[in-house]
């Protein structure tokens, strides 16, 4: 594919540009402290750490222990297939707006790729305290209720693959232990047909999920109601998960013949 030489643009948005500065620093030397981050753009660290703390939102960057910025899992995470997500979400959003007048909360639409789960739609309620836009967010599979409700349609073998293989990462590597913790809790999910989340992506933040298949039965993605964890409970008991079932069957309904080449 051929591409247009870049040239620098007519109009700069100063904070873009210096976020995009500041990650590419994050992703060329590995790690920043907040004085260099200031230092490489040139601004008070007050603004760094504003710029730095949108990048961790986003998932661009994270920081450990030590308070050291580092690459986030949104860096380097290829393609999901554009044209086939695209068409997918195309056909949910319809039904996730109305979940979400129903619901009262967001509704994303999560797919998995390996070990990590992304966002590749989202609703986002009305209500002033709510979860905002996590759109093109990867967080672990394993730990995000679409992920986990995704990675429940696997068999142990395929499982073992993503977790315990020689080809796995050694940050997604799970020690014997950790495993089988995580194939008696996805059993769990399996059996009850739906996976919850609660402070486990993010502090505050709390969900369920429910699968999506095509007409052969194929896992596409996850239907994903995305709460405060303070209704969290409340939401379970006033049906959410039926409401959530019947949306599912719908989309399902206009899905049958989409299949996903994605699912690894």
């Amino acid at each position: 594919m051929k591409t247009r030489p870049i040239s620098k643009p007519t109009y700069m948005i100063e904070s873009v540009h210096n976020a995009l500065l500041l990650l590419n620093a994050v992703r060329d030397h590995g790690s920043l402290r907040l004085k260099d981050a200031a230092e490489e753009i040139g601004v008070a660290e007050s603004t760094a750490h504003r710029l730095l703390a949108m990048l961790i939102y986003h998932g661009f960057v994270v920081q450990d222990e030590s308070r050291r910025y580092l690459p986030g899992p949104s860096i380097g995470v290829g393609p999901t297939g554009s044209s086939w997500t695209r068409t997918f979400r195309d056909a949910c959003l319809d039904s996730m707006h109305e979940l979400a007048s129903l619901t009262g909360e967001t509704v994303n639409l999560v797919v998995r790729t390996g070990v990590e789960s992304r966002v590749i739609g989202a609703v986002e309620s009305e209500k002033l305290l709510r979860v905002g836009n996590r759109q093109g967010h990867v967080p672990p599979a394993r730990t995000s209720a679409g992920g986990r409700v995704l990675l429940a349609q696997l068999d142990d073998s395929a499982l073992a693959d993503l977790y315990r293989s020689e080809y796995a990462l050694s940050a997604d590597r799970l020690t014997p232990a950790e495993f089988a913790l995580l194939q008696k809790e996805l059993r769990v999910v399996s059996e009850r047909g739906y996976a919850t989340a609660v402070d486990a992506v993010e502090v505050g933040l709390s969900s369920v999920a429910v699968c999506l298949r095509n007409g052969e039965g194929v896992a596409l993605g996850a239907l994903v109601v995305a709460m405060p964890t303070t209704r969290f409970h409340a939401s379970l008991e006033s049906g959410l998960v039926s409401q959530m079932r019947r949306t599912a069957a719908g989309i399902e309904s206009r899905i049958r013949d989409l299949r996903s080449s994605d699912a690894a």
